[in-house]
């Protein structure tokens, strides 16, 4: 027996195993759809694990150089997770390379729309997290409220603020929720962080922050400590709250349309905060064309943990860290 297990991989407690590995995704409860996660098991332990997209990477440029307009097309639909954010991630760029000014009325009614997306990308979450976790009446309802905020109007959202109230206390009122996420994926403060996972943490790193209109209507950042599933949880089911308040301030709800912005020339950059954190767009315009563009997104910096969150912690613990980090495989870039 010593001669025939001599060669094989130790795990943690000395006993040799044969490592296998095990595809999670494209398609895998809890985690989101065209995520390739691949872990090489020990036993029920992750001894090591890689992750790509197999959707995302797409160049903001389709081509050398593009009209305003479809530029801004292009981006919204470059991720279906969050078309509202990168459609005005878009917009304010151009309009900062033109050196275009919204009037306060539309920007109130673009950050009701932001806000709205936020709820609904955070009952998205949810819900994969209830599926994971076994927690069916979480999949359920956070799913059943998720399609009715999508695109509710201003009056239907406030209409539906009892009964995402109703669930956050259900939520707040469920015991098994911290013992199955309690400690699990913690993470330090770190400023490759982003969004929800770096405001986890306790790093108030919010790019509404840095919006004017967004400080009228009353914005404040949320945080917790502890950098662990549940910190990340508590954290987006806070911002849902947050979000309902800033939309009743917004008093409207409007996605961004371009505007006209005639042959202008410049560079411009924008920032803003998408459900996963903060996006950075740094584009060129010559003639009212956008000829370069430069684009930075949170899941990009997330993958990069999923490694050091898994290696070395068992099976269902290492789902639970990667499914709270909230990936979007469409805005992974290389």
């Amino acid at each position: 027996m010593v001669d025939v297990t001599k060669d094989l991989p130790r795990s943690g407690d000395g006993l040799p195993m044969d490592w296998i590995e095990a595809p999670f995704g494209p398609f895998f409860p809890g985690l989101p759809g065209g995520l390739r996660l691949i872990l090489t098991l020990d036993g029920d332990t992750v001894a090591g694990s890689s992750a790509h997209s197999l959707v995302g990477d797409v160049e903001p440029l389709q081509r050398s150089a593009m009209d305003a307009g479809s530029f801004i097309e292009r981006l919204a639909s470059m991720d279906p997770l969050a078309p509202i954010s990168y459609r005005t991630l878009a917009c304010r760029a151009v309009e900062s390379a033109a050196g275009v000014d919204l009037d306060a009325d539309s920007a109130c009614a673009r950050v009701g729309a932001l806000e709205r997306e936020r709820i609904a990308s955070h009952l998205g979450w949810l819900a994969l997290f209830g599926q994971q976790t076994g927690f069916d009446w979480l999949a359920r309802r956070a799913a059943s409220l998720q399609l009715d905020v999508l695109r509710a109007d201003i009056k239907r959202v406030m209409a539906l603020k009892p009964a995402i109230q109703a669930l956050v206390k259900r939520l707040q009122r469920t015991p098994l929720l911290k013992s199955r996420t309690a400690g699990i994926g913690r993470l330090a403060p770190d400023s490759a962080l982003r969004g929800p996972v770096a405001r986890a943490t306790g790093i108030g790193d919010d790019a509404r922050g840095m919006d004017k209109t967004c400080a009228a209507l009353g914005f404040a950042p949320v945080s917790r400590q502890g950098g662990d599933a549940l910190a990340r949880l508590h954290v987006r089911v806070d911002e849902i709250m947050h979000s309902l308040a800033l939309i009743e301030a917004a008093g409207a709800i409007e996605p961004p349309a371009p505007v006209d912005i005639g042959e202008a020339s410049g560079t411009g950059e924008a920032v803003v905060e998408t459900p996963r954190g903060m996006a950075r767009l740094h584009l060129s315009l010559e003639k009212g064309r956008v000829v370069a563009a430069r684009l930075e997104t949170p899941s990009t910096r997330h993958l990069a943990l999923i490694e050091p969150l898994t290696e070395q912690r068992e099976l269902g613990d290492a789902l639970v860290a990667v499914g709270s980090l909230d990936l979007s495989p469409w805005e992974i870039r290389r």
